[in-house]
């Protein structure tokens, strides 16, 4: 065989002379393969070399893949250049979300190997009505019906937790929650969300803010500060970060891209917000209030105001402020639909305000009363 090998010279099939530049090693391969050309037999790549269920095994055990079989993710829709992330990120991505999903308290099991009963601790059962109330009919049985078909919203709540007065009213709430892409893309958006409200004989106070945080698990620091998105603070509202930049910012992160098409194929805009929302604690459909009636600020309420119930009749707006609703033809029976602060953030920040909302107006002057003019009080 030795013989046989060197007996080939450096013609190629054409009797053109290799290039003499080539390595050694380039030239052993060379006369290897024309001898097996000339003799029919198959040249022994090494990328084939490698049965074929092994090489699937190699696939199946990286940690891009094991992500998409745990969580059940989707290619990016329509985008096959989209960069699959490293095995860095998506190690982190995995061990982060495992972490995250087993302290879920909707997995709590309240009953021991026998079916008993588990003894609860004080504020347990409240604690529990107001996560049930959140995740199962806010959240699963009403909002994750907005997304597209065969789309999923990917979220993993965290245990609120809640603060009481001496009257056993709750004086302060805080919500956290995890957003993840229904697509193969190792990111999430981490979702804090704050409330506490006190009354006085003589004062009262409220403060509630929405926070994110973006997390690429490309980076290894998992670092970070939360952005805040908005916030009421006894009277005092910013909105100036909940807007179309914010909410195309997000959507690009958490979906790949921010096209038209995308949103068919996930959620628009407004439904969006309401998801995110939602995902922090805030399911309820008029934005003004959270669980066990805790007021979240300034509404404002149409007929309350001098001559707006009459200019919005003019102006024929439907009273559930939907553009395509039944115009009013009764002054007396007319009751245009009230509107928070919130729910007029989100709708602007989504280019949905209705026919009603967007004549929407701010609180007036804080004033030493707890309770204002417009209906504001909680």
């Amino acid at each position: 065989a030795i013989v046989f090998y060197r007996s080939i010279n450096t013609m190629n099939t054409r009797g053109v002379r290799r290039d003499m530049t080539m390595t050694n090693a380039e030239k052993a391969r060379y006369k290897m393969k024309m001898m097996c050309e000339k003799h029919g037999i198959e040249y022994p790549n090494k990328s084939s070399s490698q049965p074929p269920e092994k090489k699937q095994k190699a696939a199946d055990d990286t940690w891009r893949s094991k992500c998409i079989s745990k969580f059940d993710l989707k290619p990016v829709p329509d985008d096959d250049s989209f960069p699959a992330g490293s095995e860095d990120a998506w190690k982190r991505y995995y061990q982060k979300r495992v972490k995250v999903e087993k302290d879920d308290p909707r997995l709590v099991d309240n009953y021991d190997s026998d079916g008993n009963s588990i003894a609860k601790e004080e504020g347990e059962e409240e604690l529990e009505d107001i996560i049930f109330s959140w995740t199962d009919y806010g959240m699963e049985s009403r909002l994750e019906k907005l997304m597209a078909e065969g789309c999923k919203w990917q979220w993993t709540p965290q245990k609120p937790k809640l603060g009481w007065d001496s009257d056993c009213k709750l004086q302060s709430a805080d919500y956290y929650a995890y957003v993840w892409s229904p697509y193969a893309i190792p990111v999430a958006i981490d979702l804090h969300h704050s409330w506490y409200g006190k009354v006085g004989w003589s004062y009262s106070t409220l403060n509630t803010d929405y926070n994110y945080l973006m997390l690429d698990f490309e980076d290894s620091d998992e670092g970070g500060k939360y952005v805040e998105l908005c916030s009421f603070d006894d009277d005092v509202i910013k909105t100036s970060n909940l807007n179309k930049a914010t909410v195309d910012k997000l959507r690009k992160f958490l979906y790949g891209s921010n096209t038209e098409q995308m949103k068919q194929q996930t959620v628009s805009d407004k439904n969006f917000l309401f998801l995110l929302f939602g995902s922090m604690g805030t399911t309820d459909e008029h934005f003004e209030d959270d669980e066990k009636d805790a007021c979240l600020g300034w509404t404002w309420i149409p007929w309350q105001h001098d001559g707006m119930k009459e200019k919005l009749f003019e102006l024929k707006a439907p009273e559930d402020d939907d553009e395509n609703g039944v115009p009013p033809t009764s002054l007396e029976k007319y009751s245009p639909r009230r509107c928070s602060w919130l729910r007029y953030a989100i709708l602007k920040a989504a280019d949905s305000l209705g026919p009603v909302s967007k004549h929407y107006q701010p609180p007036p002057r804080k004033k030493s009363s707890p309770e204002s003019d417009y209906g504001y009080g909680w």
